[in-house]
């Protein structure tokens, strides 16, 4: 399948759902909505809300029947980056291509910006009217997930490279939100468990090995291809996957990841073109 042409029409229909469901930076207090808005609609890739949308397609589920669990990942996805690049954690300047939320709208502002984008992914979820998909969310988002990453992976800054450490990092960081994505639409689908289990893998894999690459293209692309500061896991002593096993063994492990993703897909006994098209896509990206 062209998967360029997917994910464009994609994003598109991605960009349009999040503009529609973001409250009006002409709403009081503005500087708050306009801080919302510039923070989520400003070009980025949208893989979860794909992978969501793509995951309910393999079950026949329409992208407009799940367009709603979809941007509230994405809600969410977009609030732990206003967080992240704050003085007091990453300490970044820039996210994709442009100035990030505490330089654009000050600190006090970037901080309440991200709560409130966490706040409105649950209330779209909320209203899709499945309580399951708002556990799946949860689960991932809170102190066992996301969140939990983050802490360890602050806390690492500094230490001795730590195979153990480096696996929670990169899976509750990353992974376990694109896995719960995956869910998430897979669920929305219609999945049986068994369908579940299989796809649970298959996003577990594929968002394990999206954060190594992370990792990879921070050594060896630049800030324009990028949108972000080219270099700064290094400057700042971050623990990565290359620093801990070596460059060799972290594109090897990528591949290793990818290809146990697509044999999960196959095992699926569906149509899954797409979520596997999509795996090699990330592998291969440049940005």
């Amino acid at each position: 399948m062209d998967i360029s042409t997917y994910l464009k029409k994609k994003q598109t229909l991605v960009d349009e759902a999040l503009d529609a469901v973001l409250p009006s930076s002409s709403q009081r207090p503005g500087v708050l909505h306009e801080a919302m808005r510039y923070c989520v609609l400003n070009g980025g890739k949208r893989v979860r809300p794909i992978l969501c949308i793509a995951a309910a397609e393999t079950f026949g589920t329409p992208p407009e029947s799940v367009i709603g669990p979809a941007i509230a990942v994405e809600l969410f996805h977009c609030s732990t980056l206003i967080h992240d690049d704050l003085p007091c954690m990453d300490d970044d300047d820039l996210r994709r291509g442009k100035p990030t939320c505490h330089i654009q709208f000050g600190e006090a502002n970037a901080v309440l910006a991200g709560d409130a984008l966490m706040i409105h992914a649950f209330k779209v979820l909320a209203e899709s009217g499945n309580p399951q998909l708002s556990t799946e969310l949860a689960m991932a988002a809170g102190s066992n997930g996301v969140i939990a990453g983050q802490v360890e992976d602050l806390a690492a800054e500094g230490q001795q490279p730590n195979a153990d450490l480096i696996e929670f990092i990169h899976f509750n960081k990353t992974a376990i939100l694109i896995k719960a994505a995956v869910r998430m639409g897979a669920i929305a689908g219609g999945a049986e468990e068994s369908e579940l289990e299989l796809l649970s893998s298959f996003g577990e894999k594929i968002g394990l090995a999206f954060q190594i690459e992370d990792d990879i293209l921070d050594e060896t692309s630049t800030d324009e291809v990028l949108g972000k500061p080219a270099g700064s896991d290094h400057a700042q002593h971050k623990m990565t996957y290359p620093a801990v096993h070596g460059m060799p063994a972290a594109r090897e492990k990528v591949e290793q990841l990818t290809s146990e993703a697509i044999a999960a897909c196959n095992q699926l006994g569906r149509n899954t073109d797409t979520l596997q098209s999509l795996a090699r896509f990330l592998m291969n990206r440049k940005f």
